[in-house]
């Protein structure tokens, strides 16, 4: 906030400046991506042992995901529309923070051109955390080859959020294969990061996380904003809340987060999804990571 002192008029003029970057459509999202991978590794490498779940994490990487957004403003919708920018929500049934078992859905709704019709579509992600426990049996104890194959039939655009503390290294070539005689385990083509993204199915398939990052892993920053973010990797097949309805029906003894990406237009119209959904609350992200520390 700057003021200008007009004292020949006897008034003062405060005047807003907007530091929020702009938008260009050619570099502006990988340097999102990137600001968002550091932002969440940073999160995982630093949370205490004592704090490690989840719930906690999630929270904080959503918390992260929204701040950084708020630093820009909304692409290709005209010069005119300063007032334009990205406006993230978080809604979970009402509950303890706790009850949260890593089931999220992020509702995206954007215009895809100035004349067009603001467009709604949905991902999911289904969060595991890695074990703390050097010696434990399972790396993602939460992992479970039944509720995957239950999930995936059920859920479109559903994909595996793996978290781990240690780091994972995910396959850094445009064409994803292992040659499992020839691959030196510190191979530098794979890249490590502690946030990284699967596609279900794909896991459904082979059911071993390690496999699947390592061939068509992606870093979460990279799958959020170049698969979600953008609107080519959602679920258009059916209205909002019919999705969601459906998704809801299967994520058993779960209270789930449903994440609402939208835009404020110029006018001041919030394009909203319009969630009718009874038992839904809109939550401040920062209570819920309180509650939980």
């Amino acid at each position: 906030m700057a003021k200008f002192d007009y004292s020949e008029f006897d008034l003062e003029v405060d005047e807003c400046f907007d530091t929020r970057k702009d938008f260009d459509p050619k570099t502006t999202p990988y340097d999102i991506e990137q600001h968002i991978q550091r932002a969440v590794d940073g999160i995982i490498n630093e949370c205490p042992d004592v704090d490690w779940n989840e719930s906690l994490i999630t929270y904080k990487i959503i918390e992260s995901v929204r701040d950084i957004l708020l630093n820009y403003k909304v692409p290709g919708l005209g010069y005119e529309l300063s007032e334009s920018k990205f406006n993230l929500e978080a809604y979970k049934l009402t509950g303890r923070a706790e009850s949260f078992h890593g089931d999220i859905a992020f509702i995206i709704t954007r215009r895809f051109s100035k004349y067009s019709r603001p467009i709604s579509g949905v991902a999911f992600y289904e969060a595991k955390a890695s074990s703390i426990e050097r010696q434990s049996k399972k790396e993602y104890p939460a992992f479970c080859t039944n509720q995957l194959r239950r999930l995936v039939t059920h859920t479109p655009r559903l994909n595996y959020l793996i978290l781990n503390k240690e780091g994972c290294r995910i396959g850094g070539d445009n064409w994803p294969a292992i040659d499992e005689r020839d691959r030196d385990p510190w191979d530098f083509t794979h890249k490590r990061v502690n946030a990284a993204v699967i596609d279900a199915n794909f896991l459904k398939n082979n059911r071993n996380i390690e496999f699947a990052l390592r061939t068509i892993g992606l870093s979460f920053g990279s799958h959020f904003v170049q698969r979600v973010l953008s609107g080519r990797d959602l679920d258009y097949s059916r209205s909002v809340d019919k999705t969601i309805r459906r998704w809801l029906k299967y994520t058993r003894k779960s209270s789930p987060l449903i994440i609402s990406v939208s835009i404020l237009d110029s006018s001041g119209e919030h394009f909203d999804t319009q969630l009718e959904l009874p038992g839904f609350e809109k939550i401040a992200l920062k209570n819920y990571v309180k509650a939980l520390e």
